[in-house]
């Protein structure tokens, strides 16, 4: 019995190693772009100012980053800050290499219940773009792009984009995350 349990044991750890030590089909862009998401603590934050009314009271938004297990998924949430205080997350994310599509997805999950999924891309060297679908708790589905620049070693400037039905994009948002630690 004690011969068995260690052949399976053997078994067991070999395979893990083996499947932790196969070479990566991730592109290195991805994991790049993972790598600046989760620096330090993973924590961005955006001044609201330019965009703050009546129905949009908060004073910055908040990213949130950090890898799953293996490194092969990044997990993050959106929140929102007002008076300097997290109140609240809007929207949780997990973004992953699709190894049978070949192809970086995001998936998006709204504290509404909304949930959108779609395709990240390369756009140029410093630069990545993603297109999404999203479907309401209402039945309203619609597309949304997104491009994030990490060109500049102090921000990571977003901007959001309505996709209209001939397929252009409409420039919405533009924010610059600036990297904080943890308070």
């Amino acid at each position: 019995m004690v011969r068995y349990i260690i052949i399976c044991l053997l078994i067991t750890v070999g395979a893990g190693y083996a499947q932790n030590n196969q070479p990566s089909d991730i592109p290195d862009w991805l994991l790049k772009e993972w790598e600046s998401r989760t620096q330090d603590s993973g924590l961005w934050i955006a001044d609201n100012s330019k965009y703050k009314s009546e129905n949009e009271p908060y004073d910055a938004y908040g990213m949130k980053w950090e890898y799953g297990i293996g490194k092969k998924v990044v997990k993050g949430r959106l929140f929102v800050i007002k008076e300097g205080k997290d109140i609240g997350t809007l929207w949780e994310f997990l973004l992953f290499w699709d190894p049978a599509e070949k192809k970086a997805i995001i998936q998006q999950f709204g504290s509404d219940g909304t949930f959108g999924s779609g395709e990240i891309s390369l756009e140029s060297q410093h630069m990545s773009k993603s297109l999404q679908t999203f479907s309401s708790p209402a039945g309203i589905q619609f597309k949304t792009g997104h491009k994030s620049d990490y060109s500049n070693q102090e921000y990571i400037k977003t901007t959001s984009y309505s996709i209209l039905e001939d397929g252009s994009w409409s420039e919405n948002r533009v924010y610059y995350w600036k990297s904080k630690t943890d308070s």
